[in-house]
Formats: structure tokens, C-alpha cells, sequence
């Protein structure tokens, strides 16, 4: 990729816009795309409604020399009135060198930073190498990078946190301090309360996460509008639910509820998939001798099939999980056309990267699939996967969507860290243990939407136990959740 698509792209990215595949392939084939992306985001400042995805035709007027460029022509009502992308991930071409993983982490240091900064009580806190030089007790602030923790049996903890200049080592004694200390995890930005009599070391009296601020909900629609939460799907393994994701479907039609219930189907508008749509093929080893299909062009024009069978009155969203076609590092792009085509052919799909952002009547949402949660469930205490809603608490307490490096969870070092969680949402949706949980912190709903697969083999010798076919809905005129068993 040349360094002048490379910008174009990054330009687009940072303005807010997707760049469809077609798009993509104008820019790759010109000479300076730059200078055409350019000239696109100036002619789209103008416009009061402004498209969410670049298509191939908001370019090629550009390229018409004398011929005076058209604007580019509005997203769909149905879209713009009701859902606004506020971020997404396109998966930017990125070389992975120590550079780019230097510049990934300042980034995230020094926005994390500046949010526990914005507390009125640390506003004077310091980094490692900023603390002055002092030789008595002083009481300080230490915001830092977690780099390394220590527990000890006697009851004692220590943790040592990093800028990019330098290190501190942090002290805590006590249960209370400690049990908070064992809920720290590595490359956490945290800030630490204690006191120093040589600049190098703290006996520590608190630690504080940058955490969300308390958010006070009000009615966001003036009518009831439901948005079903759902994921991991699964299609093509031989243990997806296809009767129960039928039920499903037709419940969704109107085909298949009691009375009680009409009013309900009658104003869903939403549903919201978070990733995991196919199985997937080669995700894990001897993974067909699971599948029903083989193919992954197959599984994908599979679950076009099904999804075709939801109301066009639905929008539905779909973010990409682990076993979709997509890039396996967070932040992930929307799953590939070349492989989801027949996805990307129904009117009423979005397609959008892992983690996104979006506004819906009036909520923000924050969408994620939750690979993140194989690595922060085993390293928090009184975490499990039998109830991953709390784990995701802790993730907003972190403001972040995979704090720790080198786990489980691959990372992408893009300039800006998109898994930072700002801002602060309405509801963060998660799937990918396959069991629901609902938990509500500091006015945020974390809900996780379970699966449509059976137990696996992975979770039977993990003692995981999937709980399928519960779907959670939300009410957005009020924020209440109703869960509905297909089982």
C-alpha cells in the first residue's frame, strides 16, 4: 500500500467515514488519492446529512476534469433519522513494527491519563518521570502504565508502573488495599495515592481506575422502540440451534407469539448480532468434524438465508467475532465481502467493525464481540464465565475494551487506540461465552446475549456451560430488558 493511500484512507477513517471495497479499488488504481479524499471531506462538510459509508460513486465525479463534482448523495432516511456510526473499525493497514506498538501505547497512556486528570482530585497527579526530586515524606499522585504486579502471601502487594521515560515502584500493605491491587491488570493506566521520600518508590494509600462517570439515562424515544440484542450464531456447526433460531425468526415476523406479546413485535427495529455469525472454518484444530458446513462461502450465504427471513422494517447490525472472516486482531474491520457477499446484498444489513459505536434513537451503544473476556475473566477475582455481565463492569471501570498486551487477545497497533471506551454508552453489548448476563453500573447497561450454539467440546473440558436461545431486549423509550427463552 503506498504512503499516499495509506493517508487517504487514514483520513477517511479519521473523519468517521467506512470506505466500501468498491472505493477502495478506485483509490488503489489512481495516482494521488490523497489529494481525491482531499477533495471528497470538503465537499462533505457542506452537507447536513453526510453518507456513512464511501461508495465508488461519491469518487468518480471527482475525477471528471471541468465537470463540476456533485455531491455526494445522502445515506437512506431509514438510517440517518435513526442511526448515527459514531466510531468503527475498517482495520487500517498498520507493519506492526516497535514503532507503531510505542506510538499504540502513548496513545492510550495519554488519553487514560487525561481522563483520571480530569477528576477535580487528581488534577496535580504526576507520571514516573515527572515526580519531583524530594527527600522527606511527600504526599503524591502517580498516574501509570500497570508494567508489572507482585502479590505476596504476607498480605502485601506490589505494583510498578511506567510513562515512556520511566518507572515507579508502588507498595501496598493491608487487606483492603491489597484486595484492591488484585484486581489490577498489566498495562492498565491507574492512578496511585500515596506518599515518597526519594522520587522512586511509593508507599501506596489508594489505587483508582479511570472509570465512567455515573450516566443519568432519560427516556431517549418518545415512543416504545425494542432493539434485540443477540450473537454467536454459529451457522454451519452441527451443533447451531436451527430450530430454535427458527422459533426465532418467526417470532420476529409475527408469526409465532402470544397476545401478550404483539406489542412488542410490532416495534422492534432493531436487531443488533454481536459477531460470531458463521462457525468458521480452521479456527481451532479437527474444527470439521464439528461442521455441517464445510464450506465458509457456504456458511455465510447460510446465514444470508436466515437473516433474509427478518422483517425489512429491521435493521440489523452485525459486527464481526472470532470465527467471522475478518482480521483475528482487535480493532477488527466488518467480516469480508469477498466471503459475506450474500450478507452485504440484504437491504436491511449493516456491516460494521469490532468495536463500534453507535447511536440508535437517541442510545449510544457500544458493541463489541468480547474476545477480550477469555483473558480479564481468569485475572479478576470474583469474575466467571458463568456470569460474564461482571466482568464487563470491570471493563468499563478500565475504560478499556482489552487492557492487557501479549494474552489471548491479539491487538493491532493503530495510532489511535479505537478500544479505549469513550465516550461513556448507553448499553454495551457483548457476546462470545455463550451465556447471557445482564448487570447495570453507573447507569450503563452491560448485557451479554448468550449464543444459539450447543456445548462444544472446547467447553465441555473447560466446564463451561452454554445457555442458548435466551434473547435480551431492550426497551429504549425506558431502558427495561425483557429476556425471551427459545429453548
Amino acid at each position: 500500500m503506498s504512503e499516499s493511500l495509506k493517508a487517504a484512507y487514514n483520513a477517511l477513517l479519521r473523519s468517521g467515514y467506512q470506505l466500501s471495497p468498491d472505493a477502495f479499488q478506485l483509490l488503489k488504481e489512481i495516482k494521488e488519492p490523497e489529494l481525491l479524499v482531499s477533495n471528497l471531506l470538503k465537499q462533505l462538510e457542506s452537507l447536513e446529512k453526510k453518507p456513512l459509508i464511501i461508495e465508488r460513486s461519491h469518487l468518480e465525479p471527482l475525477l471528471r476534469i471541468g465537470a463540476p463534482a456533485p455531491a455526494p448523495a445522502p445515506s437512506k432516511p431509514s438510517l440517518t433519522h435513526s442511526i448515527e456510526v459514531i466510531s468503527g473499525s475498517d482495520g487500517q493497514y498498520i507493519e506492526g513494527t516497535i514503532h507503531d506498538f510505542r506510538r499504540y501505547f502513548l496513545d492510550r497512556f495519554n488519553r487514560l491519563k487525561d481522563m483520571l486528570k480530569s477528576r477535580a482530585d487528581m488534577r496535580d497527579a504526576v507520571t514516573p518521570s515527572t515526580i519531583p526530586e524530594v527527600n522527606k515524606h511527600t504526599r503524591v499522585k502517580v498516574i501509570g502504565m500497570i508494567s508489572s504486579k507482585k502479590e505476596f502471601k504476607n498480605g502485601g502487594a506490589i505494583i510498578e508502573l511506567e510513562d515512556d521515560l520511566d518507572t515507579i515502584r508502588a507498595s501496598f500493605r493491608g487487606d483492603e488495599l491489597k484486595k484492591k491491587v488484585s484486581r489490577a491488570m498489566l498495562d492498565e493506566v491507574v492512578c496511585v495515592f500515596g506518599t515518597t521520600s526519594n522520587g522512586k518508590s511509593v508507599f501506596a494509600e489508594d489505587i483508582v481506575w479511570p472509570d465512567i462517570t455515573p450516566k443519568v439515562r432519560s427516556p431517549a424515544a418518545r415512543r416504545n422502540v425494542y432493539a434485540v440484542l443477540t450473537s454467536d450464531l454459529h451457522i454451519g456447526s452441527k451443533l447451531f440451534m436451527r430450530q430454535q433460531f427458527e422459533s426465532f425468526l418467526k417470532w420476529l415476523r409475527g408469526e409465532n407469539f402470544g397476545v401478550q406479546q404483539k406489542e412488542i413485535v410490532d416495534n422492534i427495529r432493531y436487531l443488533i448480532i454481536a459477531g460470531d455469525v458463521v462457525d468458521g472454518v480452521g479456527v481451532y484444530p479437527n474444527q470439521e468434524e464439528e461442521l455441517l458446513i464445510k464450506d465458509l462461502n457456504k456458511q455465510y450465504e447460510e446465514a444470508a438465508n436466515y437473516l433474509s427471513m427478518v422483517p425489512e422494517h429491521i435493521k440489523i447490525i452485525i459486527i464481526p467475532g472470532n470465527h467471522d472472516a475478518s482480521r483475528p486482531t482487535l480493532p477488527s474491520p466488518p467480516i469480508y465481502r469477498d466471503f459475506a457477499a450474500p450478507l452485504y446484498s440484504l437491504k436491511n444489513v449493516i456491516m460494521l467493525g469490532d468495536p463500534s459505536v453507535v447511536k440508535i434513537e437517541d442510545t449510544t451503544f457500544l458493541l463489541t464481540h468480547g474476545k477480550s473476556l477469555d483473558d480479564v475473566i481468569p485475572a479478576l477475582p470474583d469474575c466467571n464465565f458463568k456470569e460474564p455481565q461482571k466482568a464487563m463492569v470491570e471493563l468499563l471501570k478500565s475504560r478499556h475494551l482489552a487492557p492487557t498486551y501479549g494474552e489471548k487477545t491479539a491487538l493491532a497497533p493503530e495510532p489511535r487506540d479505537s478500544l479505549i471506551i469513550d465516550p461513556v454508552p448507553d448499553v454495551f453489548h457483548a457476546g462470545h461465552v455463550h451465556v447471557w448476563g445482564i448487570s447495570e453500573y453507573r447507569g450503563v447497561l452491560a448485557v451479554n446475549s448468550g449464543t444459539w450454539q450447543g456445548q462444544t467440546k472446547y467447553q465441555l473440558s473447560m466446564g463451561i456451560e452454554p445457555a442458548p436461545g435466551i434473547v435480551p431486549l431492550i426497551n429504549l423509550a425506558n431502558f427495561k430488558v425483557i429476556t425471551l427463552n427459545f429453548i
